[in-house]
């Protein structure tokens, strides 16, 4: 069985190195900004919820404080260039405070130019999250436990870069490790834990004026270490158009397959058609259109064997008022198959928010916000809706 677990001891001593000095803002592989950076943020917010357990009955709500501090640093020394983005978002429930919890990221990155258009690159990822009570493990059954489930991600990969932004020519190769496991209720919960081994090629080459012919290679091996009946193989293949006629407006759209293979005869193979196209369209100065929708394979979240076939679709408006004044509306729906031995299930999950925000000036913006949640499932004890009012701040220095 192929591992990777060689990474993981160079990565952690880079992560360990940097944790004293480096933050990573989402930026495309072959269009990262040098220089020195520090960016540090707080954000507030306090609201009022309600379904906080996602039941299908008995709603109960509660008040809500969040606060999240941030911070991104980048420093660049000669041909090696190193970022790091971490933040803590704790959350506190006036009436269920045994769900009081923390969500941890911390993500570094490192980049050694070898030449102006060959680069290498090395990241890890160290994340927990909190899963509340009425989803995933305890959908539908919320009162089965007394608080949510805890998850923690540990990942780390290295790569490889050929091509500049404006490359005729552009190549992305990268190899690396994710484990993950549930840190809560270890006795039913370690049958979920899992080492995936992943490479992943991106080729790209220039048609005509800024369109580009472009190929996506992706293989996932999933081991489950205490459950051998979900072990997997992943792959999928993308062949589509990307385009990008100014830095604010860009679309990729791919269609492929992908194919799941199991290593034993629990499950049978699966193969479908899959897609991915993402559009960042700004008509106007004041105006912003983000557009994703894709198909992928995903990994069971449930106790009984099983793994996931997802449509998802995001759509993201921003409309800028006046330079002090915008407004966002955000609209995401995603389709679950559900295939388990013997049977199918299907969920349709929707997420709306609404939030306005008001730039009072360079380092401080005061926000509002609507979020609104439902699930639709085939199996109607598990639907449920929600929703969500809050008012909050953020600094940034």
């Amino acid at each position: 069985m192929v591992t990777f677990r060689f990474l993981l001891i160079p990565l952690a001593t880079l992560g360990f190195i940097l944790l004293t000095s480096f933050p990573l803002q989402a930026q495309t592989n072959f269009a990262l900004e040098g220089g020195n950076k520090f960016t540090a943020k707080l954000l507030s917010e306090y609201g009022q919820m309600s379904n906080f357990l996602n039941k299908n009955d008995d709603e109960e709500s509660t008040g809500f404080i969040k606060v999240e501090p941030s911070v991104f640093i980048q420093t660049q020394l000669s041909r090696h260039l190193m970022q790091l983005e971490a933040n803590i978002s704790h959350y506190q429930f006036s009436d269920f405070s045994e769900d009081d919890h923390s969500n941890i990221l911390f993500k570094p990155n490192y980049y050694f130019k070898i030449d102006h258009n060959k680069t290498l690159f090395a990241d890890i990822k160290l994340q927990e999250e909190y899963e509340y009570r009425g989803t995933a493990l305890s959908l539908g059954d919320a009162s089965s436990i007394s608080t949510g489930d805890n998850k923690k991600t540990v990942a780390a990969n290295i790569g490889y870069l050929y091509g500049q932004i404006d490359s005729v020519a552009k190549l992305k190769l990268s190899i690396g490790q994710e484990d993950f496991r549930y840190k809560t209720r270890r006795a039913q919960n370690q049958l979920l834990d899992r080492a995936d081994n992943n490479v992943a090629v991106s080729v790209d080459y220039l048609l005509s004026g800024k369109t580009y012919f472009a190929v996506d290679l992706d293989y996932i091996q999933a081991n489950f270490k205490n459950n051998k009946a979900l072990n997997n193989n992943e792959y999928s293949v993308l062949v589509g158009m990307k385009w990008q006629s100014t830095a604010a407006t860009q679309l990729e759209a791919l269609v492929g397959y992908q194919a799941l293979t199991f290593e034993n005869d629990a499950f049978a193979s699966d193969s479908a058609f899959t897609w991915r196209v993402d559009l960042n369209w700004q008509p106007t100065l004041f105006n912003k259109v983000i557009i994703n929708t894709q198909r992928n394979y995903e990994t069971t979240n449930r106790i009984e064997d099983s793994y996931r076939v997802v449509d998802s679709t995001n759509l993201q408006v921003t409309h800028q008022f006046t330079d002090y004044f915008q407004i966002s509306a955000a609209v995401g729906y995603r389709q679950e198959k559900i295939v388990y031995l013997g049977k199918t299930d299907k969920e349709n999950y929707l997420h709306s928010e609404l939030k306005l925000n008001y730039q009072r000036n360079d380092w401080l913006t005061l926000f509002a916000g609507f979020v609104f949640t439902e699930l639709e499932a085939n199996v109607e004890r598990l639907n449920y809706q929600g929703h969500s009012l809050s008012l909050g701040f953020s600094v940034i220095i």
